[in-house]
């Protein structure tokens, strides 16, 4: 999301002066210094502490706070005295404060801070989850370092008492060897007590090294359950980092999307406009017939005239009129290519006898410039399946402009052959050429190209556009050569064979 924040109050910043961020708290926790981003959800609550910093020595006058906050659709802006702002129960969303300080009077304006925020309570529960894991995964590390450390002192502790044991027992077998020498004399039973005694020595010492033992064996046992519990929350972590990568994927792919919808949206709005100016054009163009029609009738009605006056007054109604019909065709043409679908007649026909009839349908407007006109139609080609009245009108278009932009004493030729699996018309004339410009725009609706017709007849800029729509109705291919001064060839191709769209 992008945000662009202007200072409404003054372009010049005061360098001296700036508005810096004290503290930030989420909830009761503060956050770390320098912080210019919060994630938070829609429960917590956000206080923002802030001032005006300037030097000591600068001439304190009374100043206000202006705040603006906003997010991509809406935005609020307060001018404040206080040094706070408090933020509740925002809506998932990200946002940016903007703070800044100017004095009306002196006409200062402080440099201002940013804050982002960013309301998620996914990321936000995601990211808390995460840190307590973390924290016990910490503590269960120090639980085993503590449990190893003291099963090395009891391991240590259990090596010195068996030394000590052996060492003892050592003493004691030499004692009794000693005391057997010099005692042999003496009976049995006198020995009897210090060897219950030394049993029973042995039985607790051997006792206690049992315990350290089964001590051992106790730790060794949570220690291996720790261990387990640790590779378990390592586990959790692992899926809960997979988790915030796939979120992470699905938020760019949003992004993505919703940048794609702002282009859609724009090229909408451009066409609406080409639309509104394309029908503006075409009623001004019959707005100007229909106020010519006006004026001869007036003139019929309201002077004496002889019958040949009459005559020429009707036949200038006449002409007008003819072309106010064929631009109410044309708009009628426009509506009808707009929609998605478009309804063809289709059937074999003689693509040459729709290019002979619109043919002498033109000669006459070419022999009035005298322009050359010839066809060239190939011979013994195929039925192609197309709805001739569409092609007709395809033809008439091409044709007609060739005699429009053709100069008196021009050339204009029409050729029809076949290639490959498909049937090709070209329609080749001497006139004035196109710009490179033009060729880029030649066969968009409304195009108004840099050639002007050469005997002022009317020009809508329609023509090459309705030529391209009836063309990939059927399948077929339309393009342009052009050299500017030199003249253009206008062709299309249709297949022979008409493949019916899904």
């Amino acid at each position: 999301m992008t945000f662009n924040v202007e200072n409404t109050l003054s372009k010049n910043i005061d360098s001296i002066r700036e508005v810096i961020i004290e503290s930030v708290y989420v909830n009761d926790k503060i956050l770390p210094e320098n912080t210019f981003k919060i994630l938070a959800s829609d429960k917590d609550s956000i206080t923002i502490n802030f001032k005006l910093k300037a030097p000591s020595d600068l001439d304190k006058s009374a100043f206000l706070f202006k705040t603006i906050f906003r997010n991509g659709k809406d935005s609020s802006v307060k001018t404040v005295g206080v040094t706070r702002a408090i933020f509740k129960n925002l809506n998932n969303d990200d946002y940016l404060l903007n703070i800044s300080a100017f004095d009306l009077q002196r006409k200062w304006n402080a440099k201002p801070v940013e804050l982002r925020i960013e309301i998620d309570n996914e990321k936000y529960t995601l990211i808390q989850t995460k840190d307590s894991l973390n924290q016990k995964l910490e503590a269960l590390l120090d639980v085993i370092n503590n449990s190893s450390n003291d099963n090395s002192k009891n391991i240590k502790q259990e090596a010195q008492s068996d030394v000590l044991l052996y060492v003892l027992l050592v003493i004691i077998a030499t004692l009794l060897i000693v005391v057997v020498i010099m005692l042999k004399n003496k009976k049995k039973t006198e020995l009897t007590p210090p060897l219950e005694d030394r049993s029973k020595d042995s039985a607790l010492d051997l006792i206690a090294d049992m315990v350290s033992k089964q001590d051992f064996e106790n730790l060794q046992i949570e220690n291996s359950r720790l261990r387990a519990e640790i590779a378990s929350l390592r586990g959790q972590i692992d899926a809960m980092n997979v988790r915030s990568s796939n979120l992470s994927s699905q938020n760019k792919e949003l992004q993505s999307n919703l940048t794609k919808l702002s282009l859609y949206k724009d090229e909408l709005e451009e066409l609406q406009k080409q639309k509104d100016e394309l029908f503006a054009v075409i009623i001004h163009d019959i707005k100007n017939p229909a106020a010519l029609i006006k004026s001869l009738v007036e003139l019929l009605t309201s002077y004496d005239l002889s019958t040949s006056e009459q005559q020429e007054i009707i036949n200038d109604i006449a002409n007008t009129t003819i072309k106010i019909v064929a631009l109410s065709q044309e708009v009628s043409r426009i509506l009808a290519l707009e929609t998605n679908k478009m309804n063809l007649n289709i059937e074999a026909c003689d693509i040459n006898i729709l290019v002979d009839d619109v043919f002498h349908r033109n000669q006459l407007a070419a022999k009035n410039k005298s322009i050359n006109f010839h066809q060239e139609l190939g011979s013994d080609l195929p039925l192609p399946e197309i709805d001739p009245q569409r092609i007709d009108e395809v033809l008439d278009n091409l044709i007609s402009n060739a005699v429009k932009f053709t100069p008196q004493g021009g050339t204009i030729r029409i050729k029809s052959y076949k290639e490959s699996d498909k049937i090709v018309v070209e329609i080749n004339d001497n006139g004035l050429g196109l710009t490179e410009e033009d060729l880029k725009h030649a066969f968009q609706r409304g195009a108004r190209l840099s050639a002007k017709p050469t005997n002022g007849e009317a020009s809508t800029g329609l023509g090459l556009w309705i030529v391209k729509k009836l063309i990939d109705a059927h399948h077929g291919k339309v393009w342009v050569k052009s050299i500017i001064g030199k003249g253009s060839t206008f062709a299309f191709s249709v297949p022979v064979k008409h493949e019916k769209s899904e």
